[in-house]
């Protein structure tokens, strides 16, 4: 795990959204969602839930990747 992934997570975590998301971060949507991807590689399962509004976290975003982010 990146700064810039995690830096991303949390930027989405906090905003439910990848668009506003890449706007308050001062990156393009693309690229918060490459990083996201590449956060989601890791563990092997999505951290976020696709919704018709944005975003939420899936159980794997709330626990295990909470986990590994502060033992980093």
């Amino acid at each position: 795990m990146t700064i810039d992934e995690l830096e991303a997570f949390v930027a989405i975590a906090r905003v439910g959204d990848f668009a506003r998301a890449a706007e308050g971060l001062r990156r393009s949507r693309p690229a918060i969602s490459r990083r996201v991807e590449m956060l989601e590689g890791e563990p092997g399962t999505p951290v976020f839930e696709r919704v018709r509004r944005g975003v939420v976290m899936t159980e794997a975003g709330r626990t295990p990747t909470r986990r590994r982010c502060w033992r980093a």
